[in-house]
């Protein structure tokens, strides 16, 4: 759906303008004349001929002049009757504030529904209802009743929850955190999070994309938007209701591994998101993004004040993905030059507690000057001999000075830094509280998934309410053989003469589609050494079948279980997963997952994930195993969820590995 137009309108309806500055609709009007909205504004007040200096009209037929967007602010039932008359007269985007819909029941989905019947019948772009509404800075159209002027910036914040936006653009306020974007979804009755994501792929304004979503509706197109956005913007998420998995329990290993929390985990990475854990961390992100941040590498460097601070910030990077980047050999004889007094020059440096502004600044600029030093943490706290302010200012103008350079700041006390706070905060210099601020928000951005290669969008198809079932034990076989994934030789035991046939010892398994765990049910035997215990296992078996039937499989040497296999899930699609397997397989928890384009590079990096990979390749053993034949069957395990829509849950626990196969012996498919 193209927004363009939503977004950079022209002229602009306001329905349910008011005089009454108490109201929403005197706010949104104030709010888009204070903030220099440009285009032409037209208020519709059925009392009023006149509000905030703009004539009003007493309905929107009246205007008789092109409107490019309707922003309505009256109550919900009405709501819908509002929308009719203006579509009819050819506007085609709505911003709907009011509530009263779908968030209170029965009664106000039916109001809802309406609004998207209308939607449909006249082709409309419509955000909300119940929303906050959204801001385009770039052209001065603050359309929400948020208080005074927003920022321009780089920033583009999405948000499901009215209350969050706001929270967000009252913080950003104090922090003078900018926006090139704002948008408050509300419920979604038509325009949702992959409108945005669509729209902020070609906009040049926007460098960073923070979201904050409790539900997705489309995954498969989420991950297409998305990972064509991350290829060159940055792209952070805190999803809220991560716990609530929901549904019943699950028929296999992997439906109960694999739940929906997995699923956004696992597309967030292939879209190449930068997942947030909390609201802390969505803020410092903001607040290191003040400038274009490009981080190249994820080398460090320090300068500090105070050893204690420096000793524990050190301590932090070694435990993440980022590293103490090594000076130039120039750099450290310019700093042995400057700084005599200073014996040990490396990275990170403590120019000791009585460093004034100047000491500092000699510092600050000789690592800047060094080619390798692109990331340069400065920290200090407050002591006798610190100039603050003067020190705030020295790294503001190399701050400046260096817009090639990422430059963070973290300055740790309490009053004493009031104003150097607001000089950092007033020349976009990022500045914390806590090493663990900036640290944490590092990490994630160096470890997201680079530049990832974009999905294909494949729109689910709807499935019906028929109750899944487990497909037969050998037609599951008989199905992942077809992939050519090898399987173990499976016979039907019928009769007693079959145990005649067998090369001893053999494993009997008892299957059915009411047998979720073997061992649980005693319905496997692993070790049958002869003719004789097969039968009386075979009598026992006669006086309970329970639907089910016998199965015979060579017993082979097991060097390593694994599990592999994958759950379709209802947004995000097929979730391939691989880990340790086995019995234990849900108490070791040791898995990792995939989306169903897995590829060998991707397979193999999700199998490094694993805690078991040293193990698969050798490490402390003389077994090497073929790990190139594990990707490939996970590769095919993805064919087989693309191409068989109706399986949901696909389950091979364990795929035995030793020095001479690899091979599934058991299987559970739900359909």
């Amino acid at each position: 759906m193209n927004i363009k137009n939503f977004l950079n309108p022209e002229s602009v309806a306001i329905i349910g303008a008011s005089n009454d500055r108490k109201k929403l609709g005197w706010q949104i009007l104030n709010n888009l004349i204070s903030g220099g909205f440009n285009g032409k504004i037209y208020p519709i007040n059925l009392n009023d001929a006149q509000i905030l200096g703009k004539k009003a009209y007493k309905s929107i037929e009246l205007i008789k002049k092109k409107i490019d967007l309707a922003i309505i602010i009256i109550p919900a039932v009405h709501v819908a009757d509002e929308v009719e008359k203006s579509a009819k007269i050819g506007i085609k985007n709505y911003i709907i504030i009011s509530a009263g819909f779908g968030e209170i029941g029965d009664v106000g989905k039916k109001r809802e529904n309406e609004i998207i019947n209308l939607s449909n019948k006249y082709k409309l772009n419509i955000l909300g209802p119940n929303c906050l509404g959204l801001i385009n800075s770039n052209n001065n159209f603050n359309a929400t009743f948020a208080k005074s002027k927003i920022k321009k910036g780089n920033i583009a914040f999405i948000s499901q929850s009215g209350a969050i936006a706001s929270a967000a653009l009252d913080w950003s306020q104090d922090k003078s955190i900018g926006f090139s974007n704002f948008v408050s979804l509300g419920n979604e009755a038509i325009l949702n999070q992959n409108d945005f994501f669509e729209y902020f792929i070609d906009d040049k304004d926007s460098k960073l994309i923070i979201a904050y979503l409790e539900k997705i509706e489309d995954g498969q197109k989420f991950m297409n938007n998305v990972s064509r956005l991350s290829k060159n913007k940055l792209v952070a998420i805190l999803k809220g209701g991560k716990t609530i998995e929901g549904g019943q329990a699950s028929l296999s290993h992997t439906g109960s591994l694999a739940g929906s929390a997995i699923a956004v985990k696992t597309g967030f990475k292939r879209a190449g998101v930068i997942e947030l854990e909390n609201l802390e961390e969505m803020f410092n992100l903001m607040i290191l993004y003040q400038k274009n941040i490009i981080l190249n590498n994820n080398n460090i460097f320090i300068i500090s004040n105070a050893g204690g601070v420096l000793v524990n910030t050190t301590d932090l990077i070694s435990s993440k993905k980022l590293n103490l980047g090594t000076l130039s050999d120039n750099t450290v004889k310019s700093l042995k030059d400057k700084l005599p007094f200073i014996s040990n020059i490396y990275n990170p440096l403590d120019i000791i507690g009585d460093a004034d502004a100047e000491r500092y600044k000699i510092a600050i600029e000789i690592f800047l000057k060094d080619k390798k030093v692109t990331n340069l943490l400065i920290l200090l706290t407050p002591q006798s001999s610190t100039e603050i302010d003067k020190t705030a200012e020295v790294i503001s103008n190399l701050s400046n000075k260096y817009k090639n350079k990422n430059i963070f700041t973290i300055f740790i006390g309490g009053e004493s830094l009031n104003k150097a706070n607001k000089i950092l905060q007033f020349n976009e210099t990022p500045n914390f509280s806590y090493p663990e601020q900036l640290i944490n928000v590092l990490e994630k951005i160096i470890s997201r998934n680079f530049k990832p290669r974009e999905y294909k969008y494949k729109k689910i198809e709807k499935i019906s309410n028929k109750k899944n079932e487990v497909l037969d034990y050998l037609e599951s076989f008989k199905l992942i053989s077809k992939y050519k994934i090898p399987i173990i030789d499976t016979f039907k035991i019928e009769k007693e003469e079959d145990f005649n046939k067998f090369k001893y010892p053999i494993v009997i398994k008892k299957v059915g589609k009411q047998i979720n765990h073997k061992i649980d049910s005693n319905a496997i035997f692993l070790d049958v050494k002869n003719r004789e215990e097969g039968i009386k296992i075979f009598n026992d078996y006669i006086v309970n079948k329970n639907n089910s039937y016998l199965v015979a499989q060579p017993k082979i040497n097991n060097d390593l279980e694994l599990i592999l296999g994958f759950k379709r899930d209802d947004s995000f699609g097929p979730i391939i997963m691989a880990g340790f397997g086995g019995t234990y397989t849900e108490i070791f928890n040791d898995i990792c997952t995939e989306v169903d384009d897995i590829n060998e590079e991707r397979a193999l990096n999700l199998l490094k994930d694993l805690k078991i990979f040293p193990i698969l390749n050798g490490v402390r053993s003389k077994s090497i195993y073929d790990i190139k034949k594990i990707t490939n069957i996970l590769v095919k395990i993805g064919k087989i969820a693309r191409e068989n829509k109706n399986i949901q849950e696909l389950d091979i626990n364990p795929l035995i590995i030793n020095e001479n196969e690899i091979i599934a012996v058991d299987i559970r498919i739900i359909i």
